[in-house]
């Protein structure tokens, strides 16, 4: 009994403290900055070395962040970088979320429906590129039956694969670059398709063993995309470029990350080597991501608990409408993907006549979170509510409890210990889909995890975050043994 009253008393003092926190979270997605000119936002991977990483400060470079900067500046605004997944990138841009995209995304006539394309800034190329052990076995993509090619999600070169190679190529697809070198490297693939660029910059920087196989398979102009509507930015980026071209500036950045044609190295490029990021800085970076899961993780958790009390009380109701939109609400949720959740609620929830204010990510990763949470632990509630012998019930009134008493006093205390295990395993599941949250730039543990490897090209960093969820997690586990060793000490050993 005494647990349970400062188990809500806890709850209770904590929410205050989340309702300021998500009061803020919400304006961080909708507050303008200070100052005359708003800020542009970019969105990029910040995976995509050479021209989108993270340096030996832990800080975002590459080619494309140095055109960002550059485009900004002559723009006369501050630059605000969106790193966000290649997949949901364009996206983003629809909604909303930032001004333009300066990715290395490749023009296309898909892309052109939806989105207008600057001037290009750079001209690239598909390449196949295999393993330096296999040159001479592999002369190219069209001399083999049955290539195990790998691409990124989203990118050109899957579309391009499966439309002029499907029938003597096996394409595997991937969430990123570094996961398709660590496979190439392990053996399973036999090469992969990217920009020819990216390959030259590898070799370049030794980061990989690989080189190209056989000649270009075609060209591509590589440009900024941004929102129909945006017609004015356009302009501006296009203004942008064509400075940056007429004043060499354009060909200095390039020449800094990729090479002279002529094979003289810039002696100024910063080309990050796969081992640049110490380990200490790695570790830094990880922990910052994981107090960001750990805050998102705490305040899902505690709205979603809340929430569940009264919609598990509805559940265990006998009948009527307001328990059927319950459980049919409740429902829906359990039998959708959290990933599709978290999806409409970041880019669709401003869409929304009655609503029409988009989510900062944080805020919308709390409340998909806290929604989903809640549905799972209500049932959990509900399970143990209904474990409760009806006898406790009328024993409650017959002494002259009024209902809330009778709830308060008799019940909630039994179904709570019944419910404990379950909703510790709801804890722990909850903790782990925060994993999910770097779809919608979140920069939390995996993301973070993510970004190192992708320049130090180590998976020794996947078991770190591993050992990090574990170190949390297991504790949860442990607890709830001992809280319901607790409760059966003071005599709730029965039902």
């Amino acid at each position: 009994m005494k647990i349970i009253r400062n188990l809500f008393s806890l709850i209770a003092a904590r929410t205050v403290v989340w309702g300021v926190l998500l009061a803020g979270f919400a304006m961080i997605g909708t507050a303008a900055e200070d100052g005359t000119q708003d800020p542009l936002r970019i969105a990029l991977t910040g995976r995509y070395p050479p021209f989108s990483f993270y340096n030996t400060q832990g800080e975002l470079d590459g080619f494309d962040v140095a055109v960002s900067r550059a485009v900004a500046e002559r723009l006369n605004r501050p630059l605000d970088i969106v790193t966000t997944e290649w997949d949901g990138i364009l996206a983003g841009l629809l909604a909303g979320r930032y001004d333009a995209i300066i990715g290395s995304m490749a023009v296309t006539p898909q892309r052109e429906e939806v989105v207008h394309f600057s001037e290009p800034y750079y001209l690239s190329g598909a390449q196949l590129f295999i393993h330096r052990d296999r040159r001479g076995e592999i002369p190219g993509i069209d001399r083999i039956e049955g290539l195990r090619i790998g691409v990124v999600v989203g990118e050109t070169y899957e579309q391009y694969l499966r439309e002029h190679h499907a029938e003597h190529v096996r394409v595997v697809t991937y969430d990123d670059t570094q996961l398709i070198f660590q496979d190439l490297i392990h053996g399973r693939l036999d090469g992969f398709l990217s920009d020819r660029l990216v390959g030259a910059w590898q070799i370049r920087a030794a980061g990989a063993p690989f080189l190209p196989a056989g000649d270009m398979l075609y060209e591509e102009r590589i440009a900024i995309p941004v929102a129909l509507e945006n017609t004015a930015l356009l302009a501006s980026i296009n203004m942008a470029l064509a400075d940056m071209r007429a004043s060499g500036a354009l060909d200095r950045l390039f020449d800094r990350w990729f090479g002279l044609p002529d094979g003289h190295d810039d002696p100024n490029a910063s080309a990050a080597s796969p081992e640049s990021m110490t380990f200490a800085l790695a570790l830094r970076f990880l922990l910052k991501g994981f107090a960001l899961t750990l805050l998102v993780a705490a305040a899902s958790l505690t709205l979603g608990f809340l929430a569940s009390i009264p919609v598990g009380i509805v559940l265990n109701l006998s009948g009527g409408p307001v328990r059927a939109l319950t459980r049919g609400v409740v429902d829906f949720i359990r039998g959708t993907p959290v990933l599709i959740q978290l999806f409409f609620v970041y880019y669709g929830w401003g869409m929304i006549p009655v609503i029409g204010m988009s989510l900062s990510p944080l805020a919308a990763s709390i409340l998909t979170l806290s929604v989903n949470s809640a549905a799972y632990m209500a049932e959990v509630v509900r399970s143990g509510l209904m474990s409760v012998d009806p006898g406790q019930r009328l024993a409650g009134r017959a002494i002259g409890l009024s209902p809330v008493q009778v709830f308060r006093l008799i019940v909630w205390p039994q179904a709570f210990r019944i419910a404990m295990p379950s909703l510790m395993n709801s804890v722990v599941a909850l903790i782990k889909d925060t994993a999910l949250i770097s779809v919608v730039t979140v920069s939390e543990l995996i993301s973070n995890v993510r970004s190192v490897v992708s320049v130090t090209y180590n998976p020794i960093y996947y078991l770190l975050a591993a050992v990090l969820f574990f170190m949390v997690t297991f504790p949860l586990m442990k607890l709830a043994g001992q809280l319901e060793a607790r409760m059966r000490a003071k005599g709730f050993d029965h039902d």
